[in-house]
C-alpha cells in the first residue's frame, strides 16, 4: 500500500488544512496504517479473496486510503485500481436522479408507463402506478431481476407504493425513463450533472473507460480462483446495458470524492437532502437486511430503504449506506451527515463479508454498522465472528 504518511502533507496543502492541523492528524493516520498493515494482509490470504480498496473519510474529507491484495494475479491492488462495485451503482444513479429532478428535468412523482415501455408487465394495469420515488425507494412490486421468476418474466407479487422488496429490475426502468425524458443515456447524465462538476473522472456507470486498461480488478469466486470479467459482466466493455443497478467502475478514491460531495451537500436543510434521507421503506422482519436482534447488540432505532440509500437512525445519528455483492465482487460504502465520516470499501471477491466487517472494525468510526453486519454474518452465513478487541 502507499504510505499515507509520506503524501499527507501534500495533502493537507492541497485542500488547505494548516500544518498544525496536519499534525494533529498525522497520529491518527498512523495509527490506522499500522492496524491495517498489521492485520488486512493476512485475512486477504484468509478469506480467498483478490484484494482490498479502502478510503476512510473524517470531517467531510478524504483522510486515509490503502488497498491490499490484488487486483489480478500477481498484480497488487493500487489507488488506481478500479473495481466494478455492482450495486453501489444503485448510489449514483439515486443521486443523478435527483440532481435531475432539482433541475426539473425530470419528475420524481410522475409515472413512468407515459414514456417507457416494459413488455413483461406494461400490460398488467398496476404498472402504471410506478414512479421514479416508488422504484428508488425498492417499493415497484417486482422482485430484483427477471431470472427469480420461474418463467423468466417480470411480474407484479402485489401492488406498487405498498411493500418494501428489492428490485433492481426496478432500479433500471427508472433510469430509462430519466434517458427518455432527457434524450441521453444515464452514463452521461451522471457525467454530466455530477461528477464532471465535481472533478470526479475515475468513476463511470455501465462502460469500461480507456483509463480502465491495465487497472481493473478481476473478481474472483468463493474458491479464491480469478474469473473472466467479459464472462462475469457481460456487455459491460460494449456498454450494452443501462448499468443503473450494477454496473459502476470506480476507484476508491474516486468514490471517496463522491462522499465527500455528499457530505457537503447535508449541511444545510433542501429538497434534496429530505428525500435522500427519508426513510420510505421500512426493512424491519427482512429477511436479508433486517436487523438480527439475537445477534447484535444495538439495532438501529429505525432503519429502512429511502431513495437509493439504506438509511439508520442510532438516536440522533443517522447513517446512509449501501452494498454491493455479486458472484466475484463485495463492496460497502457510508456516510454520516451528522459525524462527517464516510468509507467506501471494496473487494474484487466474493468471499467480502468478513474482510469488509473488520475493515470497520479497524476504521472505529461506526462501530454500530460493524456490529450490525456481524450479526448478519452470523444470521446469514452462519458464521460467528467475535469482535475486535475494543469494539462493542
Amino acid at each position: 500500500m502507499r504510505n499515507l504518511l509520506a503524501i499527507f502533507a501534500a495533502f493537507a496543502g492541497a485542500i488547505g488544512v494548516s500544518s498544525a492541523s496536519a499534525r494533529d492528524v498525522a497520529p491518527a493516520v498512523a495509527q490506522l496504517d499500522t492496524v491495517m498493515d498489521r492485520r488486512m494482509p493476512a485475512i486477504v490470504k484468509e478469506e480467498k479473496i483478490g484484494g482490498i480498496g479502502i478510503v476512510v473519510i473524517r470531517d467531510g474529507r478524504i483522510f486515509w486510503s490503502g488497498q491490499y491484495g490484488e487486483q489480478s494475479p500477481g498484480v497488487p491492488i493500487t489507488a488506481d485500481t478500479a473495481f466494478n462495485t455492482a450495486s453501489i451503482a444503485k448510489t449514483v444513479t439515486a443521486e443523478t436522479l435527483l440532481a435531475l429532478a432539482a433541475d426539473d428535468r425530470i419528475d420524481l412523482d410522475a409515472p413512468i408507463a407515459d414514456i417507457v415501455q416494459s413488455p413483461d408487465i406494461d400490460r398488467d394495469s398496476r404498472y402504471a402506478l410506478l414512479t421514479t420515488r416508488i422504484l428508488l425507494s425498492h417499493r415497484s412490486g417486482l422482485r430484483n431481476w427477471p431470472d427469480d421468476y420461474a418463467d423468466g418474466r417480470l411480474a407484479f407479487d402485489w401492488t406498487p407504493g405498498t411493500r418494501y422488496r428489492y428490485s433492481g429490475a426496478g432500479i433500471e426502468l427508472a433510469a430509462r425513463y430519466a434517458e427518455a425524458k432527457t434524450g441521453k443515456p444515464l452514463r452521461l447524465l451522471a457525467a454530466e450533472i455530477l461528477l464532471r462538476p465535481s472533478g470526479i473522472e475515475r468513476m463511470a456507470i455501465g462502460t469500461l473507460p480507456d483509463w480502465t486498461d491495465g487497472r481493473l480488478a478481476l473478481p474472483v469466486n468463493a474458491d479464491g480462483a480469478y474469473l473472466d470479467n467479459a464472462a462475469t459482466y457481460p456487455g459491460l466493455r460494449e456498454g450494452t446495458g443501462v448499468g443503473a443497478a450494477y454496473d459502476l467502475i470506480a476507484t476508491t478514491d474516486a468514490y471517496g470524492a463522491f462522499l465527500e460531495r455528499l457530505i457537503a451537500a447535508s449541511a444545510g436543510r433542501s429538497k434534496t437532502r429530505a428525500i435522500r434521507e427519508t426513510i420510505l421503506s421500512p426493512l424491519t422482519g427482512d429477511e436479508t437486511y433486517g436487523c438480527a436482534k439475537p445477534f447484535v447488540t444495538r439495532c438501529p432505532d429505525r432503519y429502512g430503504f429511502a431513495f437509493g440509500w439504506q438509511v439508520h437512525h442510532y438516536g440522533r445519528h443517522k447513517l446512509l449506506q449501501h452494498t454491493g455483492n455479486d458472484e466475484g465482487q463485495t463492496d460497502l460504502v457510508y456516510f454520516s451527515p451528522d459525524r462527517r465520516t464516510g468509507a467506501a470499501i471494496f473487494v474484487n471477491g466474493a468471499n467480502g463479508w468478513v474482510p469488509i466487517v473488520r475493515a470497520l472494525e479497524m476504521i472505529g468510526d461506526e462501530p454500530e454498522l460493524a456490529a450490525y453486519y456481524r450479526g448478519l454474518i452470523e444470521k446469514l452465513m452462519n458464521r460467528k465472528l467475535e469482535p475486535l478487541s475494543g469494539q462493542p
